[in-house]
């Protein structure tokens, strides 16, 4: 019985010992978010949830998270409860506090840049600094911990990478962040995703399960999630039999059914779902109302969330294999919560919250209501795991410092109350730095641990880190400099919303609506002098090709085919074609009045019937030939792209210009029509008291003339973007030049002189009367 007693009272005192409180306990302070200290460490955590409509954003600051997130909120305090138990050790940073400032992410790129702002801002100012080396700079904080999504990392990772502070995340798994040239400051706790795709891939190999469809959601997690996973399942001989994105900042519901189709229709019994945890909720409650059972492998960032777990009618959906990061439970974490809200709790004063407080001085003012009653949020198994990553990313901090300070059980060298300390400094004792992406290794002197980093070179990459030299691209592909893959180029062109596409655009419409008004102005008055001498119905035969040749200038713009290709030189070259033959008839009619006066009366009506028609037919004809001799020797689209060699990543498309011969025929067989017309009525007289009609047609025939010839040595020194831009401006230009030259002085005589309008004032051109020369007085 004595012996019962003895143990009885041994365990009493073993378990009051065990459960007693750490002596630490009692100097927990009340403020959640903040906390004074000798080196301070950053914290972004989802401590709210979005309640605006990102639809409806207008204005940069008017995105509200006022939906507090209990799973947010308890690992900003997991940092917290970190901090509190390093200071309380003596001996890892004996003499030295931490402080912390944490803020809410609210998961929005937009609402994260405020508090990764402030936390750059110079040490215990308002201020951020512009200078050219921050070398020298010292940031309010040493370190941040987080974010905890792969979404926020690319918005904030490469800005803070410039300080190159310690950005440590306890949740951004994507792999693209291993990257250190891109995120050179990068860290994270947790595993990279391409360790859980692997494993997936395993699974599915193990039960022979080579038909599946990934799907993900549509945000950076899950893009390069079933990136990665299709791309290791393929080397495995596992089919991807569909991938779909499920929306993440617009309604998801069209979308989900539209996915849900399509796995239903591949018939496929597997489906990975690589996705945040709203998406995945998403998805699930249509899953759940249309009765669909089979497997599914659910990815780390939603495999034990609530959110999901929670769903009405989730155990109905067949069979969920979920992974989830290896951690360790964190003992005193749920004790330290509960003394923390007891301490709250009987200091709370009863108000109400706050709403004019600024997120950056109290990301949550309703905090303050937190009592013993909400502990439990701190005993989900999801905030125990994830608080043992916020736990480990603090510790990371804690120990480098540990090191940088040069401290031991007792002391530390350096006090940053007196000495500078740095994000960018965790000391280095190496011969040669690690070779970065797309470099090899040149080994030299004596010892293998020292050596030069070889930059690969344009058109060379390497295949593997252990590889000794860069190997070439194979024919047809390219790399750019330290690459570490070859890739098929990317063409670019005149897209229709490009600015150079936009000016053509709205100086074609400008060249477009000149035509309609001076065809609108002819046919107003047609039959009367002035348009009969003009050349009657052929000036509506010259307006409707002019109109073509601007319309016939689209197909420089947008992604160019075969068929536009064959089709954008010769259209280009025939419409004016068509307007210059008209313009030389009337240039001969002139030569016939001005140089055969004496038979100029009898012949100048078959000259302005059936000589016309074959003067036109036949300039026509003649091009309409060349133009097909063009199009039948240049080489199709397709046969022009796989004779290019390769030599770049990304270059621009045009259509082939080729041959260069035929292509010079074509527009030079318009200027040799042109300097034809023109010499014809140079040295023509001008008709005293008459219109001159001669006057047009030389200073229209004249600058076509100039600008085509200027626009061959121009053209010759452009690069092939600059040639498509200059080819349809000068078109444009040689357009709206023979409609000011040619058609507006008449224009201006039908609005301004309508009076002169009359068979007196075009006698020469009507009925071929010779000019006679001023008399000398």
């Amino acid at each position: 019985m004595a012996k019962e007693w003895t143990l009885l009272v041994l365990c009493g005192i073993l378990g009051s010992g065990l459960s007693a409180k750490p002596s630490w306990f009692r100097n927990i302070s009340t403020n959640l978010f903040k906390s004074p200290g000798d080196i301070l460490i950053g914290g972004l955590f989802p401590i709210n949830e979005l309640t605006s409509e990102l639809s409806k954003r207008v204005k940069p600051d008017d995105l509200e998270c006022n939906s507090i997130s209990t799973y947010g909120l308890s690992l900003a305090l997991a940092m917290k409860f970190s901090l509190d138990e390093i200071n309380a050790k003596e001996n890892l940073l004996p003499g030295i506090t931490l402080g912390f400032e944490s803020y809410d992410s609210c998961m929005q790129p937009a609402v994260v840049m405020r508090p990764v702002l402030q936390l750059l801002t110079k040490e215990s100012t308002e201020e951020l600094d512009v200078t050219c080396n921050y070398t020298d700079y010292k940031p309010r904080v040493i370190a941040i911990i987080g974010p905890n999504s792969s979404e926020l990392v690319p918005v904030i990772g490469k800005l803070i990478g410039f300080f190159l502070m310690p950005l440590i995340s306890y949740g951004a798994t994507s792999d693209m962040f291993s990257d250190k040239e891109t995120f050179p400051s990068f860290m994270r706790t947790v595993p990279s995703d391409r360790w859980q795709v692997a494993a997936m891939v395993q699974l599915l190999k193990e039960f022979g399960w080579n038909w599946v469809s990934v799907v993900g959601s549509d945000d950076e997690y899950g893009q390069k999630g079933q990136q990665q996973f299709s791309s290791m399942a393929n080397e495995e001989s596992i089919c991807v039999a569909y991938q779909g994105l499920i929306p993440v900042y617009s309604d998801p519901e069209q979308a989900v059914k539209e996915i849900l189709n399509r796995i239903v229709d591949a018939k496929v019994g597997v489906v990975v779902v690589f996705s945040l945890p709203k998406p995945a909720r998403d998805f699930f409650i249509e899953v759940i109302k249309r009765n669909m059972t089979g497997v599914w492998v659910a990815s780390t960032a939603w495999a034990l969330n609530d959110v999901v777990s929670t769903l009405p009618g989730i155990n109905s959906i067949g069979t969920v294999l979920a992974f989830a990061d290896i951690t360790r439970p964190l003992d005193l974490f749920t004790p330290y919560i509960r003394e923390l809200f007891t301490k709250m709790e009987e200091m709370q004063i009863p108000q109400e919250p706050d709403t004019e407080i600024s997120p950056l001085d109290n990301p949550c003012t309703r905090c303050s209501h937190l009592s013993q009653a909400n502990v439990s949020m701190v005993e989900i198994k999801l905030v125990q795991r994830s608080a043992f990553s916020v736990y480990t990313a603090v510790y990371c901090v804690a120990h480098a410092l540990h090191d940088l300070l040069g401290c031991n059980a007792t002391h530390c060298t350096l006090n940053p109350k007196t000495n500078n300390v740095y994000p960018w400094q965790v000391p280095m004792s190496t011969c040669s730095s690690d070779c970065g992406i797309g470099q090899v290794r040149r080994v030299k002197g004596f010892h293998s641990c020292c050596f030069d980093c070889i930059d690969c070179k344009e058109g060379t990459f390497l295949n593997s880190s252990d590889d000794i030299q860069c190997k070439s691209c194979p024919a047809g592909q390219w790399s750019t400099l330290r690459s570490t893959s070859c890739v098929y180029p990317i063409y670019t062109y005149l897209d229709w919303s490009n600015y150079e596409s936009i000016g053509l655009i709205l100086g074609g419409i400008l060249v477009l609506v000149s035509h309609v008004w001076v065809g609108a102005l002819f046919f107003r008055h047609r039959g009367t002098p002035l348009v009969k001498t003009a050349g009657g119905p052929l000036t509506g035969l010259m307006l409707l090709s002019l109109a073509g040749e601007c319309i016939s200038l689209v197909l420089f713009l947008g992604q160019p085919g075969d068929v536009v290709c064959r089709l954008q030189e010769p259209l280009n070259a025939f419409f004016p074609t068509v307007v210059l033959s008209v313009i030389l008839t009337i240039s001969l009619q002139i030569v016939c009045i001005t140089e055969f006066p004496e038979k100029s009366s009898d012949h100048l009506d078959n000259i302005r019937g059936r000589g016309s028609l074959f003067v036109i037919l036949g300039c026509c004809g003649l091009q309409a030939g060349l133009c097909g001799w063009y199009a039948q020797e240049a080489p199709s689209l397709t046969q022009y792209v796989a004779s290019l060699e390769v030599t770049y990543v990304k270059t621009f498309l045009r259509c082939p210009v080729e041959p260069m011969l035929n292509f010079g025929l074509m527009l030079g067989f318009n200027v040799v029509l042109a300097l034809v017309s023109f010499m014809a009525t140079f040295m023509a007289l001008k008709p005293p008291g008459q219109y001159n009609l001669a006057r047009d047609i030389t200073i229209s025939t004249l600058s076509y003339c100039v600008i085509w010839v200027m626009f061959i040595p121009i053209y010759t020194s452009l690069n092939d973007k600059e040639k498509s831009i200059a080819q349809v401006g000068v078109s444009l230009l040689s357009n709206m030049g023979l409609v000011a030259t040619y058609f507006f002085p008449k224009c201006q005589l039908l609005v301004k002189h309508p009076e002169l309008n009359t068979d007196d004032h075009f006698r020469t051109f009507l009925e071929g009367v010779p000019p006679t020369p001023p008399e000398e007085s």
